[in-house]
């Protein structure tokens, strides 16, 4: 018994023993834990990555946000999603575990694209500058280079008119180029030669700018300017539509003043009287125009314009597919009567992952742009329509008794030319662009660690611009059609791979690309029917024109790209192009670049630092080519559309010798160097970068004048050289970081001077912008040791004393008169006087956010530049077709007993140093307040916004807006030559804005 009740004590120890090894491991056992994870709107995230830490098991959540995984108490699951931040959750006794994520848009700032991939912005070696959807969200914008304006280092962004649809010029680190292309190259997902005026700011995600020429040289020839790299927007999560809508309405920020038609006629009365004439106005036609004040041609030039845009997008994920659609419409009333712009565009951005390797993309962009009645378009031989609506005769009315238009001054005073509110309401310049880009992408992963890239792209550019212009008596009517198509094929085969501290990624591509431009026209002059558009054969003069041109360049490029424990970064590549623009045995360009950076954030005075977390010092150097001639520039060509009366009196039909042609011609090369500082502080809340950089371009494609007894002209030659240096700071970070109240603030400065250092063994040589005053002038030049961008012109001095009446008579000239500085020869000097290229530019950016409340507030500043304010000397009159005065100045006019240095007559002369002034300006650019309303039922969120554009300046211009850049009446010529010269640019409008943002 005793036995048998040893072993039942035995059983019951080893059952005990037993059920307590097993309730013991049970709380080791895995359970199935099962949740749903949201985003911080409470949306459902497919696709958010779950896994179970220090191991290689996990999950994804479904379309619905739901998922499933084993897992015991005491792992730790991570929760993961691109752009959202990170958590870590200990599964403890909880079988249900439901995560809300929270956004990170500092997580999507990481990544930079560098052009054939992109890396981790702590990674990036060379010169760049991001700028993301969220610096620019806040602002409404209609054009992408408003969004670049001010927010990044080394970009200046200038509005050279106010015209709706007018050209707004973007220069990184600033001008290159003396009579090529000084405008950045502009890749869009990859394929090149996008524009930036036809890209949709909401379809930006980020615009990555490659500044220093270690950046630049993966895209060799075209990368001498900079590049921009516009990264658009991809679907990712639960489907979301957003729509928005905000209309402007735009005002001239400040009228010029102007004389009135009683002190017009007073004054233009003195002036006749003063070199013996009559005076033409009666004392009781002027006590008319004080009762009735005349006609302010100014005013009834401009209105209130404005402005609507209505954008709709939808995004999202479909399990393996995910999609970006977006809709686009912009309609602009201009300032001027009769000017607009429209604009409907719209993107498809389609991604799929076929399997764990092969990943394709789709991105579809089509555009059409309409420009109504851009004022560049009109003649402008004696200035442009505002300069004569500014200068035209108060004391005519607008229309005549018989209720038409008064064409011209009824007494012959003021501005000579056409009534310019008659011909900008029976004038129609239209202008159309339709643009289709097709973009197909492929990565396919060969092993792991390699992959091959391929990127397609196809555009077609379809231009046509019908102009009639009732400009003077007899019509004109012109139409130009242009077809421009390309395409490109990259093949990017990159290898990365990681040995312990040693990180290597080496990038090969293979790159063609194909342009062919078609185009063709006519003009008719002397329209014998009014609005006859298309009844241009009945014209007394008729011309027609055809054009043709290709070209291609291949490329084969190699970067490799070094990192050792995330403190030694090294980069380097070298570029082949060929392109067909010059001879084959001239064809062929090679740019290199290095760059090394070093990260000192491992040393222990950083890393156990609270402070200061990151310090890394760069440097660079490299070389970039341009090839910016017109195709089959290296060979002699002829004009087809040349007339001659070989009889004397009958024109016969011909050609005519062209271009010399120079089968020499090769690359512009720019050099630059640069070194660079990064500073991060509080585990990067806030950071600093500056830029050093120096930067010459040799070899200009340069036009070198030809003397006319060798036949006139220009040939263009390699020979001279520019020179550019500055410094870029950026600053940024979040200055207040709270639960209820956030204010994120950035600052961008930027220095550079330039300087012509040669120009193949001449001093100078003349530009090309003339005078609008009639005196055939040449208002710029190009001069070695200056920098580009010089005016030309006289010195004034004042006016022509009592005291030296007889020096004066000895030019013939009379006290009062306009006096100027002469030489020994007693002719008027005209030399260098003024320069309008900026050397200064920074933008301070701020976002404060207080609960649901949200305010913008963006400040831009340029200095260091003059303006040549021609279009107030054209307001003084007494000049080309201008011969009034009607510049209020002249209420304070000389007079014997009252000799000031304002002239009552002789000659003006518009280009001289009476009419340069400073432009420096601060700019108040952008104010915007938004209130957000979240869980509206079916709405996710609504904000409602309101805010102002422009809405003051800090200057000591007089003119509109020191940022006006007028092109020549020919419209020809590289404009940065003739930067800073007013000779009537539409004026930037002050706007208010309101509008709201709806999430579904």
């Amino acid at each position: 018994m005793k036995h048998m009740k040893k072993r039942l004590l035995s059983r019951k120890l080893f059952v005990s023993f037993i059920l307590f090894t097993f309730i013991s491991l049970s709380g080791y056992a895995q359970s199935i834990i099962t949740g749903k994870v949201l985003d911080d709107t409470n949306l459902a995230l497919p696709g958010v990555s779950i896994l179970v830490k220090g191991t290689s098991k996990g999950t994804t959540t479904d379309f619905d946000g739901e998922y499933s995984l084993e897992a015991s108490p005491d792992d730790v699951l991570i929760f993961s999603f691109l752009g959202f931040k990170t958590q870590e959750i200990l599964v403890g006794s909880q079988t249900t575990i439901d995560v809300q994520l929270v956004s990170d848009s500092q997580a999507l700032d990481e990544v930079v694209v560098v052009g054939y991939g992109s890396v981790k912005k702590s990674d990036v070696v060379g010169s760049v500058s991001q700028v993301t959807a969220k610096s620019f969200e806040d602002q409404p914008l209609t054009r992408a280079e408003d969004a670049l304006q001010g927010r990044a280092a080394g970009v200046a962004v200038s509005k050279s008119s106010g015209q709706p649809g007018a050209a707004i010029k973007v220069r990184i680190r600033g001008v290159n180029s003396i009579n090529g292309n000084n405008n950045p190259l502009v890749v869009v997902d990859g394929v090149i030669g996008g524009d930036l005026s036809t890209i949709n700011p909401s379809d930006i995600a980020s615009m990555d700018v490659l500044k220093d020429a270690s950046a630049t040289a993966i895209y060799g020839s075209r990368g001498s300017n900079g590049v921009i790299l516009i990264t658009t927007k991809k679907g990712r999560g639960k489907s979301k539509i957003n729509a928005e809508y905000f209309m402007s309405f735009d005002n001239v920020p400040e009228y010029l003043p102007t004389l009135g038609a009683a002190d017009f006629a007073k004054i233009e009365n003195s002036r006749l009287i003063r070199v013996g004439g009559n005076p033409i106005f009666t004392d009781q036609e002027i006590a008319g125009f004080e009762q009735n004040g005349g006609t302010n041609y100014q005013k009834a030039f401009f209105r209130q314009g404005m402005t609507q845009n209505a954008q709709l997008s939808a995004s999202g994920s479909e399990g393996k597919i995910s999609y970006f659609l977006s809709g686009n419409y912009v309609n602009q009333e201009g300032l001027v009567i009769e000017t607009g712009y429209e604009r409907f565009s719209i993107r498809s951005n389609v991604d799929a992952e076929i399997n764990d390797k092969l990943k394709v993309g789709l991105n579809v962009f089509a555009v059409r742009a309409t420009t109504i009645n851009n004022i560049d378009g009109f003649r402008s031989f004696q200035g442009s329509e505002v300069v004569k609506a500014l200068g035209w005769d108060p004391t005519t009315p607008i229309f005549n008794a018989e209720g038409g238009y008064n064409t011209f001054s009824s007494k012959g005073i003021a501005s000579l030319n056409y009534n310019p509110i008659a011909n900008m309401n029976g004038s129609k310049l239209e202008f159309i662009e339709d643009r289709l880009n097709i973009n197909v992408n492929l990565n396919y992963e060969i092993i792991d660690g390699l992959s091959y890239g391929l990127v397609v792209g196809a555009s077609a550019v379809n231009n046509t611009s019908e102009n009639y212009v009732i400009d003077f008596t007899a019509p004109d009517a012109s139409y130009n059609g242009s077809k421009t198509t390309g395409y490109q094929v990259s093949n990017i085969l990159t290898w990365a791979k990681t040995f312990g501290k040693h990180n290597i990624t080496a990038t090969g591509v293979y790159e063609f690309s194909d342009f062919e431009n078609r185009s063709n026209g006519y003009s008719a002059q002397d329209l014998a029917v009014p609005n006859g558009f298309y009844l241009g054969e009945l014209a007394g003069g008729q011309s027609i024109f055809n054009g043709y041109n290709k070209s291609a360049i291949q490329s084969v490029m190699g970067r490799a790209s070094y990192v050792y424990d995330e403190s030694l970064y090294v980069t380097g590549t070298i570029r082949m192009d060929q392109s067909s623009r010059f001879r084959s045995d001239k064809n062929t360009g090679y740019f290199p670049s290095v760059a090394l950076k070093y990260s000192l954030k491992k040393m222990d005075f950083i890393n156990n630092g609270n402070v200061l977390t990151d310090f890394a010092v760069r440097a660079g150097w490299g070389q970039v080519g341009n090839q910016d001639i017109a195709p089959y520039s290296t060979y002699p060509s002829v004009n087809a559309n040349s007339s001659y009366p070989f009889d004397g009196s009958t024109r016969s039909a011909g050609s005519s010798p062209a271009g010399y042609g120079n089968p020499d011609l090769t690359w512009e090369t720019t050099t630059q160097l640069n070194f660079g500082v990064d500073l991060a502080f509080w585990n990067g809340r806030a950071n600093f970068s500056m830029d050093l950089y120096q930067k010459n371009t040799e070899d200009l494609l340069l036009d070198v004048p030809v003397p006319t007894t060798n036949g006139g002209g220009f040939i263009t030659r390699n020979i001279g050289e520019v020179e550019n240096r500055g410094i870029d700071l950026t600053l940024g970070g979040g200055i207040i970081q709270g639960d209820n109240f956030n204010w994120e603030s950035n600052f961008s400065f930027s220095y550079v001077k330039n300087e012509v250092v040669d120009l193949g063994g001449v001093e100078s040589i003349q530009g090309t912008f003339g005078s609008t005053d009639g005196k055939s002038q040449t208002w710029n030049i190009i001069q070695v040791g200056e920098p580009i961008g010089q005016f030309q012109g006289a010195t004034f001095l004042g006016t022509w004393k009592t005291a030296e009446a007889t020096e004066a008579a000895i030019y013939g000239r009379i006290p009062g008169d306009a006096k100027y500085q002469r030489d020994t020869d007693g002719n008027v000097i005209f030399s260098a006087i003024g320069n309008g290229t900026p050397t200064t530019f920074w933008g301070f950016n701020n976002t404060l956010t207080y609960k649901n409340w949200d305010m913008n507030i963006f400040f831009q500043g340029v200095h260091g530049f003059d303006v040549y304010n021609t279009v107030q000397g054209m307001i003084v009159g007494a000049t080309g077709n201008q011969r009034s005065f009607l510049s209020v100045e002249q209420l304070n006019q000389w007079t014997p007993t009252n000799e000031t240095d304002i002239p009552a007559g002789g000659d003006n002369i518009n280009g001289s140093t009476r009419y340069v002034e400073d432009g420096s300006f601060i700019r108040l650019q952008n104010l915007t307040i938004g209130y957000t309303l979240r869980d509206l039922g079916f709405i996710n969120s609504l904000k409602i916004y309101a805010g102002g554009q422009n809405l003051f300046m800090i200057t000591d211009y007089t003119g509109y807006d020191p940022e006006h850049t007028s092109r020549p009446a020919d419209n020809a010529g590289n404009v940065d030559v003739a930067a800073g010269i007013n000779a009537g640019a539409y004026p930037n409008p002050r706007t208010f804005t309101v509008g709201f943002k709806l999430g579904f």
